[in-house]
């Protein structure tokens, strides 16, 4: 273990073993001071992000364990079927079937006529479900294959990201070794602090986070109302424009505001401004500050045909310290803020998004 973890471990029991943790804004007196801080976040983070690689390696095994079972049982119940078709095939080819079929005029009676039809019935109807569950089992078998096939590029490419976030953790770590040694002096309170600033942000400011990222998302889901809602005289909508064919919903940064601390007094200390590029949310608890600055852009659903306005976290911010990516990403996979335009008229059809200072735009069509 290096003498920064060591360091680090030792520090992070004492203070779990205190029954008021100190939690303050981490002292910042230098530049140098406040990057080897943020690295000391960010090596949290990232060992953070080890751990979910981890258990997703752990899910991906145990998915592509299965598949490969359900695969071999379904190769050997298509060699079955395969062979039961050939032979069904096979009949026809050969004229076999159409022998049967002169059993109906060699029957002595109407009643003799009826049986033989129902017994070839009773042939041909086995004969299509033999070459259905042939059909339907080669296609069970294409699936199980692409499905294990996906599978297997998931895991390598969490291989793959394992021992990127590794070599990056392995170097922020030796960077720190590297700038405490510089500073012997100053390196217990420089690794105090260290402690300090993770503890807080584990113990408090990833649950902020994940409190408001939850608010936000139940919220968006409910934006729609916009669009049904009259001005405050009772006059039309202000929000959705229509011409002709065309609509346009709109809104400020202000409208957005209100609407959010309507919808949970969590916004109360959180405050939303829209720029020519950004979506740009700032809030304020108790001794944390939270920075959290994004983008709206056109992207299409799962589907490959539904359009919906999504939302990318571009930038995280603790108490003026970066997240990094792995946690943006992690917050993004969990959290969905999207605008979904069905969702305001299952007849239209978003066209564009437009971001301007104070106001947001959506451009709609009619979905013909």
């Amino acid at each position: 273990m290096r003498p920064f973890q060591r360091a680090a471990c030792i520090l992070i029991c004492l203070g779990l073993c205190l029954s008021s943790p100190p939690f303050v804004h981490a002292a910042v007196t230098s530049e140098e001071s406040k990057q080897l801080l943020q690295k000391g976040l960010t090596v949290y983070e990232i060992d953070q992000e080890l751990a979910r690689i981890e258990q997703q390696q752990q899910n991906l095994n145990a998915q592509q364990t299965s598949t490969q079972r359900q695969l071999e049982q379904q190769q050997a119940l298509s060699g079955e079927t395969k062979q039961h078709a050939g032979r069904v095939l096979r009949a026809y080819y050969m004229g076999d079937r159409d022998s049967l079929w002169m059993l109906l005029f060699s029957a002595g009676s109407f009643k003799d006529a009826l049986i033989t039809l129902e017994y070839l019935q009773m042939i041909m109807t086995s004969d299509r479900d033999a070459l259905q569950k042939h059909l339907d089992n080669q296609k069970k078998l294409k699936e199980l294959t692409s499905e294990l096939q996906t599978s297997q590029a998931e895991l390598q490419q969490a291989k793959d990201n394992y021992m990127a976030q590794k070599e990056r953790l392995t170097a922020l770590q030796q960077q720190i070794d590297a700038d405490l040694a510089k500073q012997p002096d100053a390196a217990p309170t420089l690794l105090q602090e260290m402690t300090n600033l993770t503890l807080q942000w584990q113990q408090k400011g990833a649950p902020l986070f994940k409190t408001y990222f939850l608010a936000l998302a139940q919220a968006m889901k409910q934006l729609p109302e916009l669009v049904s809602a009259s001005d405050s005289g009772g006059g039309k909508n202000t929000h959705l424009i229509m011409n002709g064919f065309q609509y346009t919903f709109q809104i400020t940064d202000e409208e957005l505001n209100t609407f959010l601390r309507a919808k949970n007094p969590i916004f109360q200390n959180m405050s939303f401004r829209f720029t020519r590029s950004d979506i740009i949310a700032t809030g304020r608890q108790d001794d944390m500050e939270v920075t959290i600055k994004g983008s709206y852009d056109l992207a299409v659903k799962n589907d490959g045909k539904t359009k919906f306005i999504r939302f990318t976290i571009q930038q995280l911010q603790f108490n003026g310290f970066d997240l990094p990516q792995s946690t943006i990403d992690a917050m993004m996979k969990d959290f969905d803020f999207g605008i979904y335009p069905q969702a305001f008229a299952s007849f239209l059809q978003v066209t564009e998004v437009r971001q301007e200072e104070g106001k947001l735009s959506i451009l709609l069509k009619l979905a013909l």
